[in-house]
């Protein structure tokens, strides 16, 4: 059996959070799903909050979970919150303040009930305490089912909190009306494809890195481009490619880090995150933005779950303005031997709870099919799913040599 973690310790990647319960007796239903959690391939952590005269005793039993007392201060962000599972459904008076706090955040919130009231059974059906926890609710079921309900569930949208959600909803509309022009020394939002082919100086050749081995490979350097497209922050502080011209974000980190670069996010519920997290950071600088949905044909394909990744967000942005050649690397689709990011042999190799790598080949092929010009591609297994492409314009290109 591995060595537990240390109590306390903030978990490496986002969270589904088990509330134990008061008297420290997680019931077989509730055991069995942890234990479920704890053995997908997901890259996902598993965090329960426990009674402190507990802690000790559960991290011997979940050596895998992230064990953390509870106390008035823990934070949803210590926790790194993305699903809650509550075994006890107390009234709404009687939650935890943490529970209560991941309601109003639009945090998806699952009650677990034990098939006839036994405690002994393993079989459970989730109930809803939070309205984002009411989607698609399993019917009754083992452990293995409603674990992946709750991994699924973690690709929920969340919200900002009442206050910063209705803020941040107000400045959305405001930037599609009269009035946006009185917020332009703050913010700027561009509109269209033809109003970002002109910002970006009508590209010919867009190099669009994602966050694989293969976006740090020295040949990149060597290649001519027009416009740099980048996706998240994690490159940063690599040092080697950063100068984007636009910084795609899925998550508020990237939207902070980003600065006065130009933003693409994917959606209208992530252009409102984006204005949450820059409302709260100003000294961030001027925000400048466009919503991909609004400039390329993503149908629906951004609704339910799992949804394609912000890498392959980016792809679709830049197939839609029709450059001449893309240069494509770091979209490694999680099948690189060397990891999932450049030198950080420690994380996990798999796709995070929000995506799977079927729904991003799926969203892939569709817009590569668009595509009439040409493909150089440093990474295998973005070479491999091009040539699947059925009667595909594009033509793929050979890199240089290494």
């Amino acid at each position: 059996m591995s060595q537990p973690h240390d109590i306390g310790m903030r978990p490496p990647e986002d969270a589904v959070v088990v509330m134990v319960a008061s008297d420290g007796a997680p019931s077989a239903a509730a055991q069995a799903v942890v234990d479920a959690l704890c053995e997908s391939p997901k890259r996902l952590s598993v965090v329960l909050v426990s009674p402190p005269t507990d802690a000790g005793a559960l991290a011997q039993r979940f050596p895998r979970a992230y064990v953390h007392k509870a106390n008035p201060g823990l934070t949803l962000a210590q926790v790194r919150a993305r699903a809650m599972l509550c075994p006890d459904e107390a009234p709404d008076g009687r939650r935890p303040a943490l529970v209560t706090r991941a309601i109003r955040r639009g945090i998806p919130v699952f009650g677990l009930a034990d098939a006839g009231g036994q405690s002994t059974s393993t079989e459970s059906r989730l109930t809803a305490l939070s309205q984002s926890a009411g989607d698609a609710l399993p019917e009754q079921g083992g452990a293995i089912m409603i674990a992946d309900h709750l991994i699924s569930a973690m690709g929920f949208e969340r919200g900002d909190g009442p206050l910063l959600g209705a803020v941040s909803r107000g400045v959305q509309k405001l930037m599609r009306g009269r009035a946006r022009a009185l917020l332009a020394p703050f913010v700027r939002r561009v509109a269209s494809r033809d109003a970002l082919c002109a910002r970006l100086n009508q590209p010919e050749v867009i190099m669009c890195l994602g966050n694989g081995p293969t976006s740090a490979d020295p040949r990149l350097a060597g290649m001519a481009h027009d416009a740099l497209f980048r996706v998240n922050h994690q490159w940063m502080q690599d040092g080697y490619m950063t100068r984007a011209d636009v910084l795609f974000a899925g998550v508020k980190r990237s939207m902070r880090a980003a600065g006065p670069t130009l933003i693409g996010v994917a959606s209208r519920r992530k252009e409102e995150a984006l204005l949450g997290a820059r409302l709260l950071s100003p000294w961030r600088g001027r925000l400048s933005y466009f919503v991909v949905e609004e400039i390329a044909g993503l149908g629906t394909s951004l609704q339910g779950h799992p949804r394609p990744t912000t890498g392959a967000v980016m792809l679709a942005a830049a197939i839609a303005l029709a450059p001449r050649r893309l240069i494509v690397a770091g979209m490694d689709m999680f099948a690189d031997k060397a990891g999932a990011y450049p030198g950080r042999t420690t994380a996990v190799n798999a796709y995070t709870a929000a995506h799977d790598r079927q729904t991003d080949e799926t969203f892939i092929r569709a817009h590569l099919a668009r595509f009439e010009g040409e493909i150089m591609t440093l990474s295998p297994a973005f070479a491999e799913l091009a040539h699947s492409v059925a009667d595909g314009q594009f033509t793929l290109a050979e890199p240089p040599q290494a």
